[in-house]
């Protein structure tokens, strides 16, 4: 097998080096250098998985934004190689959510390894994947929500650390409109009522501060 080591790290600061670049052009070019680079990994090892994925990255962060199939076929790709790689069904579920296909983000985020993502200090993206989760079924044609399922991520969310927390923009979004609060399985104003304490919880009132008062009006009525 051939030593593609010094290659993958080159492969690596590549995309590090695209992601931080904020004139998108620049960073377009950079990522159809690393496109290049894996492929030409790819010719010396058709089997790698790594190379794949990288591939896949380009195209889920290249701007403006690319045709998602791009990103999807290689991440598909990934997961032939090596049916266990972590990253392809997140990366998935990041996709088909974008695409508005909530029923199937469902499922790719269902399939995400938790214990993989905690072992490497990514514990946020194990709570994120939870918010998209249940968005998921606000949004899309999936059973109804739980009310008891946005209490617990209110909490974790809450009890996170700081580090671990990312902007619950999503979560927020899906419970304005109150035909979506009305999703759940509980008074919709119980329902603004979770999202409330949720976004004081992390202190995020400066964040949301026009959906936090549209929030407080709605829960307000609840009995």
């Amino acid at each position: 097998m051939p030593d593609t080591s010094s290659m993958h790290e080159r492969l690596s600061d590549l995309i590090w080096e695209a992601q931080g670049e904020t004139d998108h052009d620049v960073a377009n070019r950079l990522f159809v250098d690393a496109e290049q680079l894996a492929k030409q990994i790819l010719d010396l090892e058709p089997n790698d998985s790594r190379a794949t994925y990288a591939i896949a990255l380009t195209w889920y962060h290249r701007w403006p934004p690319a045709d998602r199939q791009n990103c999807v076929e290689w991440l598909r790709k990934t997961e032939q190689i090596d049916p266990d790689f972590p990253w392809v069904p997140l990366y998935l579920g990041y996709q088909f959510f974008d695409a508005g296909n909530y029923t199937e983000a469902f499922q790719q985020f269902n399939r995400v390894d938790r214990e993989f993502f905690a072992s490497i200090d990514h514990h946020w993206r194990n709570l994120k994947t939870d918010e998209l989760m249940l968005v998921c079924q606000i949004r899309g044609e999936l059973d109804a929500p739980d009310i008891a399922t946005l209490t617990k991520l209110a909490s974790n969310y809450i009890n996170a650390d700081e580090e671990d927390r990312a902007v619950p923009m999503e979560i927020v979004n899906a419970t304005m409109a109150p035909e979506l609060r009305n999703r759940f399985n509980a008074d919709p104003a119980l329902v603004a009522e979770q999202v409330v304490r949720l976004i004081v919880g992390i202190g995020d009132q400066n964040v949301f501060p026009d959906q936090l008062a549209q929030l407080q009006s709605a829960a307000a009525t609840a009995g």
